[in-house]
């Protein structure tokens, strides 16, 4: 049986298989260094840059993003910048923020990059999110 998280069948990496270990190893490494370090903030990250960031191969990196998480580099690092995003737009002390300097500061580079990917991810725009959070929590 096979699935997307199947990682030793996805074909593109068929030569290329990781130790399950090593490729819990590297997805810990991963993550840890997303949550301490946030290099999704930067707009222009590449998966090489992450990937020399992190002391791991490219192509191992793709690997563990891919099959291990079923997203893409751009998806999974777009999930990171909602997340603060999300965050910030709550925040009593980000509220002098307008919407596009909460996404800069997030990492994304345009606004309408912002809008599209918040809504995919949360369902809502920036603002309606910010709205349904205001009178959930008044």
């Amino acid at each position: 049986m096979t699935g997307p998280l199947d990682f030793n069948q996805n074909k593109k990496y068929q030569k290329l298989i990781l130790k399950e270990t090593e490729s819990q190893a590297y997805l810990d490494q991963l993550l840890a260094f997303m949550e301490t370090e946030k290099p999704y903030r930067e707009s222009n990250i590449t998966i090489q840059e992450l990937a020399d960031s992190i002391g791991l191969p490219k192509h191992h990196l793709s690997q563990v993003i891919n099959d291990r998480l079923g997203k893409n580099f751009y998806d999974f690092i777009n999930q990171y910048r909602v997340a603060e995003a999300q965050l910030m737009l709550v925040d009593p002390k980000y509220r002098h923020l307008t919407n596009l300097a909460v996404a800069e500061e997030a990492g994304f580079n345009s606004k309408a990059t912002f809008n599209a990917v918040f809504k995919k991810q949360t369902g809502q725009t920036p603002s309606e999110y910010v709205r349904n959070y205001t009178i959930q929590n008044v």
